[in-house]
């Protein structure tokens, strides 16, 4: 019986939670190149690619997502997240890179402008944050350019996902925090979408097999207020904590999945648990 070679897969961000995750989960189907420099590193990069221009899919992960480091670094966040980002669409984009068929790009939630409705892939892109609007430019990049890219390009918008890996920056480990203190009015009566890990790496897997080329929303389809989240933290972690939630409702971002199910996702998406 003839051996079918495995597709020969470049990733970005090998190091953080969904990177390090679809590689253990996947290690037996793909044939993984792994970048393991900073993306903004130019010659680095570049001399990388040089070394790898077998590459039939490339998955670009790395990135910074942490809140509080974008916010307290904006200029090196759109350097890696945005500049770097393009700069590297436009390497791959050379004639020597021949055999490169499909780019993932990892989006987000926070391109789109929140809501209290469930968000489309065609719901209004206004990020209220630097994170949302650094991933938004390189979607824009995309757009403009679909006609000039030769491969085929799908954007991943990747909502809520929770990881015992994830450092601050992150709400869940943040609140783990402030749950500590007693007796606080907590503005975070908004709703979110988290989707786990595992299953996140599922329809990455399924989005790279169908090549698909357009924006898709990666998320459970199920709003979860982050009151409620807090108060399964609470549980989880037997704060003692005496908290006061705000009443009103915040817009927030939870998804529409109905384009996930048309293009052929039928799996059967949990509701997000603590492992």
């Amino acid at each position: 019986m003839k051996k079918v070679s495995k597709k020969i897969v470049a990733i970005t961000g090998a190091r953080g939670a969904l990177g390090s995750e679809f590689i253990k989960k996947y290690k037996k189907n793909f044939s993984f190149r792994i970048y393991k420099d900073r993306i903004e590193n130019k010659k680095k990069l570049n001399n990388w690619l040089n070394d790898n221009l077998d590459i039939q899919y490339f998955l670009h992960f790395a990135a910074i997502t942490a809140v509080s480091k974008t916010k307290n670094n904006p200029k090196k966040t759109y350097k890696i997240n945005s500049i770097a980002s393009i700069a590297l669409i436009k390497r791959l984009n050379q004639k020597k890179f021949d055999k490169l068929k499909y780019f993932l790009f990892s989006s987000s939630s926070h391109v789109y402008k929140p809501s209290l409705k469930s968000l489309s892939e065609n719901s209004l892109r206004k990020p209220m944050s630097i994170y949302g609007n650094s991933k938004k430019k390189v979607e824009d990049f995309i757009f403009g350019n679909k006609k000039r890219i030769k491969f085929k390009i799908g954007i991943a918008r990747i909502f809520n996902f929770y990881s015992p890996n994830h450092g601050n920056g992150f709400f869940i480990n943040d609140m783990k925090k402030k749950l500590k203190f007693n007796n606080k009015i907590l503005r975070i009566n908004t709703p979110r979408d988290y989707i786990n890990l595992n299953q996140l790496c599922e329809i990455i897997f399924f989005m790279i097999n169908k090549n698909i080329s357009k924006p898709l929303n990666i998320a459970s389809g199920k709003k979860i207020n982050l009151n409620d989240l807090s108060k399964l933290i609470i549980k989880k972690y037997n704060f003692k904590a005496n908290i006061t939630f705000e009443k009103k409702t915040y817009p927030g971002l939870f998804a529409n999945i109905n384009l996930l199910r048309k293009l052929g996702y039928k799996k059967k998406i949990t509701e997000f648990k603590f492992k």
